[in-house]
């Protein structure tokens, strides 16, 4: 039997990946898979087979569901809201405005703090500064309702300190983008008469459509696993108002000790990623090929 010896070097070259790979990814996830249909409790070693009860309990589970719909809520305007923000901000900065090399440098320092610190931060003026400042302009005390306590708009402020923290790294990324830009085509479109609303979504915006892809899936990934800001501003409350789904199965896990329900958990989370991707995905695709 003759062994094809390209083949055997390309296999050799990747086999310290594929093991890695292997022994870090594909074990864990075939584990995990196995203990979500388990009733594993806390550091207990023994635990029974109980089939698909786990998943079932997770989706008849009205807290379980309430953190997917705030949880998407949260992701949907951070994703949004922060995209059009930074994409706005690449915008002025990618003209001749003076400063703009200080500018850039003031809005990505946001990106470089931890979340854990970020959230603490903005725990503080949400709960301090923002009701002094109110005080100080003597707005009635009825409208001084506490930003993190109201049910109703909890999800839009972490969703807000989200984007103040992630709006640089993102803007970066456009402003690269429209760099890229060729000169000699913006002066072609200006000799030919476009105007400026022309020359932004039908050069500008059709050039960077790939970097407008990588940037919603890049938050989309990011915002959609927050953990940081719920644990460090609300716990998850007002009453469950900003429990997101990675901050609920880590109260199952390590709070409630409940690791085979918690598996499953983080499963169904796992599929909710994926099938939100992958539309995504083809969503973008196909938007970026019509532009």
């Amino acid at each position: 039997m003759k062994i094809n010896r390209n083949g055997l070097f390309y296999f050799l070259i990747l086999s310290p990946a594929l093991l890695l790979f292997t022994v870090f990814f594909i074990i864990p996830v075939v584990q995990s898979l196995t203990l979500s249909l388990t009733d594993a409790y806390g550091m207990r070693v023994t635990y029974n087979f109980i089939g698909l009860d786990n998943y079932i309990e997770a989706l008849k589970d009205e807290s379980f569901i309430d953190t997917i719909s705030a949880t998407l809520l949260f992701t949907a305007f951070a994703v949004i809201v922060g995209n059009l923000l930074s994409l706005m901000l690449a915008l002025i900065l990618d003209t001749k405005l003076r400063g703009r090399n200080f500018l850039r440098s003031i809005f990505f320092i946001p990106n470089i703090m931890s979340l854990l610190v970020v959230g603490y931060v903005w725990s503080f003026v949400y709960g301090d500064a923002i009701p002094d400042l109110l005080s100080f302009l003597q707005v009635p005390q009825q409208m001084q309702r506490s930003i993190l306590g109201n049910p109703d708009i909890v999800v839009y402020a972490l969703a807000i300190t989200a984007i103040w923290n992630a709006a640089g790294y993102y803007m970066i990324i456009y402003l690269a983008a429209l760099q890229g830009i060729s000169d000699d085509l913006m002066e072609a479109a200006k000799i030919d008469g476009a105007r400026g609303r022309d020359i932004l979504f039908r050069i500008k915006l059709p050039l960077i459509a790939p970097s407008i892809v990588t940037c919603l899936m890049l938050s989309v990934a990011a915002h959609i696993k927050v953990f940081e800001l719920p644990f460090t501003m609300t716990s998850g409350g007002p009453a469950g108002a900003s429990m997101t789904m990675v901050l609920k199965i880590y109260n199952t896990a390590f709070n409630a000790n409940r690791t085979g329900y918690a598996t499953a958990q983080s499963t169904i989370f796992f599929i909710l990623i994926a099938t939100i991707t992958l539309v995504l995905v083809r969503i973008m695709k196909s938007r970026e090929a019509k532009l």
